[in-house]
């Protein structure tokens, strides 16, 4: 639970990581990202110094669902903070149209979709300046925009999406999870990488390779051999570029 100490106001969530969820609320610029939020607009309004964090339950998994005693709390102590505060009426209720009821909510409707290579959704994110915020600097919102509106690969590994590609897709991690920071920091890691080379043999995917110089020499095809056939669309040997 976190209080403001001024005014008494508090907000009460659950995670499974509560390392990963301090460090986002602390980290400012994150907040600034996500002021839609009724809790981020009061730390950004009043400052961390003026907020309490207070652990109200550590729960094992193995007896409860953390949901439920989220939702347990949020109905005792009835928190200003909360953008949802009806959480009791989604219990059961798969986790897609939990975060669709979620959005729809929320003042901002900006979600961003993020997918690996293989077009499954790996996480959903506030928004698009926050997905760029995280990464370095919100000037990387142009490359994440691009990449969007061309359904081109970000960084060779990932489809940025304002949309689910499919309806019944679900997230495999969450924004406060330390899978979802080790996402973070090797998007970071590939901020070089222009354009990977797939390689198939009869339909199967056999290796990535982090641009063309890197293919050639693992492959020992020649640079030149792996540009022309980028440029015609044509397979080299059982290579599928």
């Amino acid at each position: 639970m976190i209080v403001n100490k001024l005014n008494g106001k508090c907000y009460v969530g659950s995670s499974r990581s509560i390392k990963t969820r301090l460090y986002n609320y602390f980290n400012l610029a994150l907040a600034a990202a996500q002021k839609g939020r009724p809790i981020s607009s009061a730390i950004i309004k009043y400052g961390l110094v003026n907020f309490a964090f207070i652990v109200l339950e550590k729960v094992d998994l193995n007896v409860h669902n953390l949901e439920e005693r989220e939702t347990f709390w949020i109905q005792l102590i009835k928190p200003e903070y909360n953008a949802v505060k009806e959480a009791a009426r989604n219990i059961g209720v798969p986790h897609l149209q939990y975060t669709k009821l979620r959005i729809s909510k929320s003042r901002s409707s900006a979600s961003v979709y993020i997918y690996d290579e293989f077009k499954t959704l790996l996480v959903i994110v506030p928004s698009l300046r926050s997905l760029a915020v995280q990464l370095g600097s919100s000037s990387i919102s142009i490359a994440l925009k691009r990449a969007m509106a061309d359904k081109s690969l970000f960084r060779s590994s990932w489809y940025i999406s304002n949309q689910l590609f499919n309806e019944n897709d679900k997230p495999l991690m969450e924004v406060d999870s330390i899978e979802y920071m080790s996402l973070i920091e090797k998007m970071k890691s590939q901020k070089h990488i222009r354009k990977a080379i797939f390689v198939f043999k009869d339909g199967e995917f056999l290796q990535k390779y982090d641009g063309i110089l890197a293919a050639a020499k693992a492959l020992n095809i020649s640079h030149d051999t792996i540009r022309s056939n980028i440029e015609k669309k044509y397979y080299v040997q059982w290579v599928l570029i």
